[in-house]
């Protein structure tokens, strides 16, 4: 999957400083659903990335990772349709 794929489902892009990661600037995606916000999906960072494929996880729950683009939209998709009830 993209970065632009990412954008395109409505991540939000964090960008971290050089100052507030103590090395390197970076940035990473997130989006969030829920009224409380307590299902996150996160990507690695744009210097984790490999050979340009990005893919997201649960946020603080590794063994939940999405690296292809159909499942994401899926996932996506039906979290919208299911919180917005």
């Amino acid at each position: 999957m993209k970065e632009q794929d990412l954008i395109d489902l409505g991540f939000e892009r964090v960008d971290v400083s050089a100052e507030e990661s103590g090395t390197n600037a970076f940035y990473y995606y997130i989006r969030d659903f829920g009224e409380r916000n307590v299902l996150s999906l996160i990507s690695p960072s744009n210097d984790q990335v490999e050979d340009e494929e990005w893919y997201v996880e649960v946020f603080e729950d590794d063994s939940v990772r999405i690296d292809k683009l159909r499942d994401l939209e899926d996932f996506v998709e039906i979290v919208t349709r299911i919180v917005n009830k």
